[in-house]
C-alpha cells in the first residue's frame, strides 16, 4: 500500500528524511567562537552570557543547574546585522546561590565551548548577609608586557565578580593616529576589544566570575581623552558591545556608568570620560557631568545596602595637583563630599584606578567635622602595564595610609561578619597575589557621629 500511495521515489525520500532524525547535530566549527564566552551582570535570578562569534546565525543557550543536571533555563537569539556578530543576552528562571554551565547550538548546531568549563554562580538574595569576595584592577595593556601571572593570581582567590575599571586596552594615545571617517573608528575600537576579549590568560575569569567594564582614557580615546573626543559615540558603541554590563547611562544620557547588588551591597560604576570638561578649561566644571552625578545620589540616597562601592577609573578622593584626580574638578568634588555627609549617606567607599600604582587613601573630614566619617578609597593600577617610575611614587598623596605600592597589582574586597557587625577587607596583592597592603573597615566606622 505504500509502495501504491508514494511510489518508489517517494518511499526513498521519505526513509531518506526518517534516517536523517536519527544523525546526531554536527558539532560547530572551533573558530566559531571568536571570543568568549564570558559571564557578565549576575544577579540572584539571572545572568548575562556574552560571546562573539564569526558568522551570523541563530543561537540557543541552555542553562543548566550543575548539581541536578536539570536544564533551567534557555533562550533563542538571531545573532545578525555586521560584524561583529555579538550575544549578550540575560538567561531567567535562576535560583539564588546556585552555579549553572552552559549548552549552545549555532544553528542546530552543537558549538563546542573553549576551556575551562564556565560556571554561572549566582547571586545571595537582596540584601541577604553573605561571606564573599570581589576583584578589580585597571590599566591591563593585555598585547603589552603580559597577563598571565596575575591573572593566574586573581582567580586562584576565585572572586564573585571582577571589575575591570579602564583601560583595559590602550588606544593610540594621539588623535591623529585614529582613522578619519566614523565607520572606521567603530571598526578600530572594536578590533582593540575583540583582542582583548581573546586574551588567553583571562579566559578562566571569563568563565567564572561576573565581569564589569568601565573606561578611562586609554580605551575610550587619545590620552586624557574628554567629552571633547570627536568619537565619543563610536566608543560608547562599540565598548557596549563588549562588557555585558547591567545597563549603559540612561537612555537621554548614554555612558559606561550603572550599578549593580551583591548581597547587602550595592556596586555604583562611574563614567569618568564622556562628561569630563577638559582639563585645560581653566573652570574645570565637570568630571561627572550633572545628569550622572544626580543618578548617583538618587542611588546613593535610595540605598539601604551595609556597604556602598563607588568605583571610577580615575581617582575620586585622593589629591593630585599633577595626575588625573577628581580634584582637578574641586567645585564637584567638595559639592559632592559636603551633600554625602550633610545627607547621613552611610557606608560609602571608593576604588579607582589609572595611576599606575596602588595606594589606600583615608581622607579625614576636612574643617574639623567630627560628625563626619572619614572617607576611604583604593586604587589599584596597573594589572599588566608597566607601574609607574620612581618620580611618580614619590608625589606626595597627603592623606596617603601606607607606603604605595610600585609594581603590578589588583586589588580585593573582602565582606564579612554578621548582621550588625558587617566588615569589608580591604587588599592590594603583587602578581602573585601576595598581600601588599591591608586595610579592615567596619561598617559602623562608615556613618556619622
Amino acid at each position: 500500500m505504500l509502495a501504491k500511495s508514494f511510489g518508489l521515489s517517494g518511499i526513498m525520500v521519505l526513509a531518506a528524511l526518517l534516517l536523517t532524525s536519527f544523525i546526531p547535530a554536527t558539532p560547530a566549527k572551533a573558530d566559531d567562537i571568536v571570543a568568549g564566552p564570558m559571564v557578565g551582570h549576575v544577579t540572584d535570578k539571572s545572568a548575562r552570557v556574552w560571546m562573539q562569534l564569526s558568522t551570523s546565525g541563530e543561537l540557543s543557550v541552555s542553562c543548566i543547574e550543575v548539581d541536578s543536571g536539570r536544564e533551567v533555563s534557555g533562550v533563542k537569539v538571531d545573532v545578525e546585522g555586521g560584524s561583529p556578530f555579538i550575544f549578550d543576552t540575560p538567561l531567567n528562571n535562576l535560583l539564588p546561590n546556585k552555579n549553572y554551565r552552559i549548552e549552545v547550538k549555532l544553528d542546530d548546531r552543537i558549538l563546542k565551548l573553549p576551556e575551562p568549563p564556565l560556571v554561572i554562580r549566582t547571586a545571595p538574595p537582596a540584601g541577604e548577609i553573605a561571606t564573599f569576595n570581589i576583584a578589580f584592577g585597571s590599566c591591563m595593556n593585555p598585547h603589552g608586557r603580559g597577563t598571565a601571572p596575575i591573572f593566574k593570581a586573581v582567580t586562584a582567590l576565585e572572586p564573585r565578580a571582577f571589575l575591570f575599571l579602564g583601560n583595559s586596552g590602550y588606544l593610540p594615545a594621539k588623535e591623529e593616529a585614529f582613522p578619519t571617517t566614523r565607520r572606521a573608528a567603530f571598526r578600530f575600537f572594536c578590533d582593540l576589544h575583540s583582542k582583548i576579549k581573546t586574551e588567553p590568560d583571562l579566559q578562566q575569569l571569563f568563565h567564572s566570575a561576573s565581569c564589569y567594564g568601565i573606561w578611562d582614557d586609554h580605551d575610550f580615546g587619545p590620552n586624557d581623552s574628554n567629552r571633547t573626543w570627536v568619537y565619543a559615540k563610536e566608543s560608547q558603541s562599540a565598548f557596549q558591545r563588549f562588557w555585558a554590563n547591567p545597563d549603559w547611562g540612561e537612555p537621554d544620557n548614554p555612558g559606561c556608568y550603572c550599578n549593580f547588588s551583591i548581597s547587602d551591597v550595592d556596586f555604583f560604576l562611574l563614567d569618568g570620560r564622556m562628561y569630563r570638561d577638559p582639563e585645560t578649561d581653566p573652570a574645570r566644571k565637570t568630571m561627572l557631568g550633572q545628569r550622572q552625578l544626580e543618578w548617583l545620589k538618587k542611588g546613593l540616597k535610595a540605598s539601604d545596602a551595609t556597604f556602598k562601592i563607588i568605583a571610577c577609573g580615575s581617582q575620586t578622593i585622593a589629591d593630585y595637583s599633577k595626575s588625573d584626580s577628581w580634584s582637578h574638578y574641586p567645585d564637584e568634588q567638595q559639592d559632592f563630599i559636603k551633600w554625602l555627609h550633610k545627607n547621613q549617606i552611610g557606608g560609602v567607599l571608593f576604588i579607582s584606578g589609572n595611576r599606575n600604582l596602588g595606594e589606600l587613601t583615608i581622607k579625614k573630614p576636612a574643617g574639623g567635622d567630627a560628625d563626619a566619617y572619614p572617607l576611604v578609597e583604593l586604587t589599584s593600577s596597573p594589572l599588566a602595564a608597566k607601574p609607574a617610575p620612581d618620580e611618580v611614587l614619590a608625589v606626595p598623596n597627603p592623606d596617603r595610609s601606607g607606603d604605595a605600592v610600585g609594581e603590578n597589582n589588583f586589588g580585593t574586597l573582602d565582606f564579612g561578619g554578621p548582621r550588625g557587625k558587617r566588615f569589608v577587607t580591604l587588599r592590594l596583592r603583587d602578581e602573585a597575589g601576595k598581600i601588599k597592603l591591608e586595610q579592615t573597615v567596619f561598617a559602623g566606622q562608615l556613618h556619622s557621629q
